[in-house]
């Protein structure tokens, strides 16, 4: 009875958690950053991501994060950013997956890691949707602003995660 109990708290909030998310990744939609360079966020779902990765783990991490994507292109359409954004999701899934195995690297590590991947998946999407290799010129200005905001969106996740308690 316990273990049940406590399998259905988990999944209780995995969705609350998945359902923060896709809010901050719909809500983020409408904060417009010009000043910086187009096509730049500031990853505010990708918070909540580094808390469920912490929290509960790479599986957890990667099946909330899928099912972010998903649930957001419900909202806004399966086009070419749904794509774009599956695949800066699956590259930088699979990076910071991989490097939490090491154990060395720190949220602010694993955040910067993720921001800059996302950024270098979304452009090879963009390259081989538009079919264009230009795109990948791009890059220095999304990494460098993926190093920015993983680094913010790391101290708000490593604040929140001493904040919040989850008893099991």
């Amino acid at each position: 009875m316990r273990k049940t109990h406590n399998a259905i708290l988990k999944i209780a909030r995995l969705g609350m958690f998945l359902a923060f998310g896709v809010i901050l990744n719909f809500a983020e939609s409408y904060i417009a950053l010009p000043m910086i360079a187009p096509g730049v966020k500031l990853g505010l779902a990708n918070t909540v991501g580094l808390i469920v990765l912490y929290y509960f783990g790479e599986k957890e991490f990667v099946a909330v994060g899928f099912l972010r994507i998903i649930l957001t292109a419900l909202f806004t359409g399966f086009g070419y950013n749904f794509f774009i954004s599956l695949a800066g999701w699956f590259l930088s899934s699979l990076l910071v997956v991989l490097l939490v195995q090491f154990k060395n690297l720190s949220i602010f590590g694993l955040s910067m890691v993720s921001a800059v991947s996302h950024g270098l998946g979304q452009i090879i999407m963009v390259s081989i949707l538009y079919e264009s290799r230009y795109m990948l010129n791009y890059l220095p200005v999304l990494s460098f602003a993926g190093i920015v905001t993983g680094l913010a969106i790391a101290f708000v996740a490593r604040e929140a995660l001493k904040r919040i308690v989850i008893n099991e």
